[in-house]
Parts: C-alpha cells; sequence; structure tokens
C-alpha cells in the first residue's frame, strides 16, 4: 500500500470534506456525559483502513471490469458476509484530477448518508495507486436490466420502486445534497420482498454536490435521456433529480424513454422541447393519478415540479399503497419486542454504543435491523428522518394497546433521544428498538472488537482511542482527558487499555 504521508494527507483532505460535509447536512448526533460529548456521525463509524483490504477480505470473482474501476464480489474473513469492493486505479494514463475529486466526493457523501434505499459503504482503503470502497452487495443486478428483460411493469410494482427511489431522494435533499445522475443504470437491486418486488438501492454519488437552500448550479451534469432541460440550461436546483424520477417512471410503465432520438443531439433537444407521448399504449389505461404523477415531475418548469416530499404524498402511491407494502411487519409480536426495547434501552458506555452503531452499519440486512427501519418509516410521516413526540404517539396508538402510552413515550424519548434535541433520529430509533441477541454472536462481537483494535494486536489502546474519537470530542480543550474517560468506563483492571474480555463484558451487558 502507500507511503505513510501520503496516506496522512489524503486521510487529512477526506476528513476536511467530510466535516464540511456534516456541517452543511446538520448531521450531528451528540452522546452526552457529565464530562464530555461525542459526535456519533457516519464519519466516525465509517473510516479509512490503513491496511490492504485483501488483508480484510477474499476474492469470489470479479463483477465487472471498466476502464480504470474493477468491482469484485468479495467475502469477509471475519463474519464470512459477502461484499461488493470498487477498486479505483489511480495510475492508468487517462487519470485524471478530477476523477480523484469525484472519487472523493463519493467516499464523503457515501460516508454522511444512512438510508434504507441508499448503498451504504463499510470502509474504504487508500493508497498511492488506488482507492478501494467496500460497500453493499447487491446481487440482483442494475434496476437498467430488470427493466430491460422483464419491464414495462403494471403500475402496483412502478409504483413500489418509485416510492423508494423518491424516499431516498427526499432524504438526500433533506441532507441537502443533489444526486445529479439519476438513472437505472445507478439503482441496484439488493433482494426481493415476499411479493417479488424489488428493494432498491441508489448508488453512484460521484457527481452529487452538497447544496444551500436556493442555490443555483451551473455544471452541467448527467446522462442524455434523464438530463433536466433547465441542467442542459445551466440554471438549475436539486428540483433536476425529480425531472430524472419522471423519465424512470415513464421507462418502468412502458419500456421507453420519454426523450428520444437518433443521438445525443436530438434527446436533448426532445428534452428542451419538454413533449412526451402520454397517448398510446400503456398510457392510454394508464390511471388518472399515475398520468399524473407523470406530467408533475415532467414539468419543464422547476418552481412548478413537485418536490420529492410532495411526490411521496401523491395519491398514486396512496391507491397503490406503496408505503404500507414497503414498510409493512408481518409478525404483531416482533412489533411489540421493538416497542419494549425502546423502553428499557440506556447505553452503558461511548464505547458500546459506538459499537452498536458500528454493528448495525456494518448489519443492515439482519431482519431486526430491517424491521426497525420499517417502524421507523410507519411513524416518520413526512419522511424526513426523524419523528417527535407527537408522531411516536399516533405511530403507536394504532398498533398497540396501552393506558400508559403517554407515559411509555416520555421513557422512551429519555432514553434514546441522547441529544436532547427532541427529536429521535433514524439511527437512534433503531439502536433502540433491535434486539441485542443478534449481536451476541462471539464472531460478530471480534468482528466490532475489531473496528476498534487498528493493528489486531488484541487489545485497543489509547492511541487507538485517539483515532476513532479524537476528531468527534466536542470540547478539544478535553481531548485527553475525554479519551482516558472513555477507556476507563471499560478497562475494568485499571491497566490503560481495553481488553477482549473487557470489550466482550461491556457489550454483552445490553442483554441485561
Amino acid at each position: 500500500m502507500g507511503s505513510k504521508n501520503s496516506k496522512s494527507d489524503e486521510n487529512e483532505e477526506l476528513k476536511k470534506r467530510g466535516e464540511e460535509a456534516n456541517k452543511k447536512s446538520g448531521n450531528y448526533e451528540y452522546i452526552n456525559n457529565e464530562n464530555y460529548s461525542i459526535n456519533l456521525t457516519n464519519d466516525v463509524i465509517v473510516s479509512l483502513s490503513n491496511k490492504d483490504p485483501w488483508d480484510d477480505y477474499i476474492c469470489l470473482n470479479l463483477i465487472v471490469k471498466e476502464s480504470s474501476t474493477s468491482v469484485y464480489c468479495v467475502k469477509s474473513k471475519i463474519t464470512g458476509l459477502k461484499r461488493a469492493m470498487k477498486t479505483i486505479n489511480k495510475i492508468v494514463s487517462y487519470y485524471s484530477d478530477e476523477d480523484e475529486k469525484e472519487i472523493i466526493n463519493e467516499i464523503n457523501i457515501l460516508r454522511i448518508l444512512d438510508h434504507p434505499n441508499i448503498l451504504r459503504i463499510f470502509e474504504f482503503y487508500i493508497s498511492n495507486d488506488s482507492y478501494t470502497l467496500v460497500t453493499e452487495l447487491c446481487q440482483g443486478g442494475e434496476l437498467f436490466y430488470e427493466i430491460k428483460n422483464k419491464g414495462p411493469f403494471n403500475e402496483e410494482y412502478s409504483a413500489y420502486v418509485m416510492y423508494q427511489i423518491l424516499f431516498a431522494i427526499n432524504y438526500c435533499h433533506k441532507m441537502k445534497i443533489i444526486h445529479r445522475n439519476l438513472k437505472p443504470e445507478n439503482i441496484f437491486i439488493l433482494e426481493r420482498d415476499i411479493n417479488n418486488f424489488p428493494r432498491i438501492k441508489i448508488a453512484d454519488f460521484r457527481s452529487s454536490k452538497i447544496f444551500e437552500e436556493g442555490e443555483i448550479h451551473k455544471d452541467i451534469a448527467g446522462s442524455s435521456y434523464y438530463i433536466a432541460p433547465e441542467v442542459l440550461n445551466k440554471n438549475y436546483n436539486e428540483k433536476c433529480d425529480l425531472w430524472s424520477c419522471g423519465v424512470i417512471m415513464y421507462i418502468l410503465l412502458s419500456g421507453r424513454p420519454p426523450f428520444e432520438g437518433n443521438n445525443d443531439f436530438d434527446i436533448i433537444k426532445n428534452i428542451k422541447k419538454g413533449k412526451y407521448d402520454l397517448e398510446s399504449k400503456p398510457f392510454d389505461k394508464l390511471s388518472n393519478s399515475g398520468l399524473d404523477l407523470i406530467k408533475k415531475l415532467l414539468e419543464i418548469e422547476p418552481d412548478k415540479r413537485l418536490s420529492a416530499s410532495e411526490a411521496l404524498e401523491h395519491s398514486w402511491f396512496k391507491e397503490n399503497k406503496s408505503k404500507e407494502l414497503y414498510n409493512n411487519i408481518y409478525n404483531k409480536n416482533i412489533l411489540i419486542k421493538m416497542i419494549n426495547n425502546l423502553k428499557k434501552y440506556k447505553r452503558n458506555s461511548i464505547i458500546q454504543e459506538t459499537a452498536l452503531a458500528y454493528l448495525i452499519h456494518n448489519f443492515p440486512q439482519i431482519k431486526g435491523v430491517i424491521n426497525a427501519c420499517k417502524l421507523f418509516n410507519q411513524i416518520d410521516v413526512d419522511s424526513d428522518g426523524k419523528i417527535n413526540k407527537e408522531e411516536l404517539y399516533n405511530g403507536l396508538k394504532s398498533k398497540i394497546k396501552s393506558n400508559t402510552l403517554k407515559q411509555d413515550i416520555d421513557i422512551i424519548f429519555k432514553n434514546i433521544d441522547m441529544d436532547n434535541n427532541g427529536y429521535i433520529e433514524y439511527e437512534e430509533f433503531v439502536r433502540g428498538a433491535i434486539s441485542k441477541e443478534y449481536f451476541m454472536d462471539n464472531r460478530i462481537i471480534k468482528f466490532a472488537f475489531r473496528y476498534f483494535d487498528k493493528d489486531g494486536s488484541g487489545k485497543i489502546t489509547y492511541d487507538e482511542i485517539e483515532e476513532v474519537f479524537q476528531n468527534s470530542i466536542s470540547d478539544k480543550t478535553k481531548v485527553s482527558e475525554s479519551l482516558k474517560k472513555i477507556i476507563a468506563e471499560v478497562d475494568t483492571n485499571g491497566d490503560g487499555i481495553i481488553s477482549f474480555s473487557e470489550f466482550s463484558n461491556i457489550m454483552k451487558k445490553m442483554l441485561v
């Protein structure tokens, strides 16, 4: 791998860009202690690894190789879980500074995004000659091939897919991130639901951008069939993503793009005209609400076009029960267990809380995580990624019978809302709702221990705790004192280090 100085310089650049992104997105979550507070953000959980990626993973097969990029299916040596590993070669002749900026941009954006319909990054590696990203493995392939091989689709299927796309884009826009290159080639199928409908993941954030409210963008980004007319005119905002959503919806239902042409010039000319066919099959038999949503997404004037949050509330999704299908929890006992978990949840240490966040981030397909996400989405009526007491009360009163529900809500907020901002955020909720038994397997605890034990020595030292937390301590004048207290919460024999036995004990306290 690369030299120490090179890694240090690149890591500092990533940290700087990541901090800027977090500030703009508001992605700060404080875990309070009477002596210190930790900002437990995704750039703590998703960190730069200094090792060779092949120290951690076994290559199963090459998925795709294109120019400077190779994507592999790999298996973790610790957990046996399959992942996707994308490696970008930096030393090919056609690799440019712009490529470098785009890769760093994608890493930092993926680090701050945490949504069930956005491709999850687990870790990344940097050397002098390559970048390597380890992400979820979407074995269903691109939505593009799903459309090509099985499309067009009926309204229920199309609404199910479109709901997920808009759900993710609404979250991106709330986080002040504009995607700018939405298309079926950048949307992947993770798995199939009970009705065989796909659960999808949006990927490829290389062209994405963090924006300010009301900001106008001038640079052109996107792909010819899906690019919005205002992008071509170099005067656009985040609403360009909604135009792309309209194009994808049209293709799902018809199997063809709304704006065609013999070449890019013809396609772009037709996009600028904004005229498309809603008269021939299958649109002649499409529901009125389906036709209405297409028109409101492919509105040529951005100010009149629906926002993502408005599109999610459209009657087409209500008629097709898309949200209910997507978030359905089929077992009421599971629902009751999650609510009880929320009431009982308490944190013993920063190490424990960080390890739990790391495990939830790295095991998104555990049924408990999926069900906790579904419950959160049912309660989060405006899909903004956070719920207040009123939303929680309204969301639970129809699910359980309780004479003490209001008192229960107060207990849940006291236990879960650790930053005391009046909201329970998505990750806070999942950490509280999930049954901790999922993570008590010795292999899983070793996997979490490995996250802190950077050099693989079998013990967690002060230097390793500093590497994880030093940039996340709010009071910069008390970094050393705070780090020592973080260790002391777990270090039962007082030797200044954390052994695997001590780490395992603090993790198992989550079951008490």
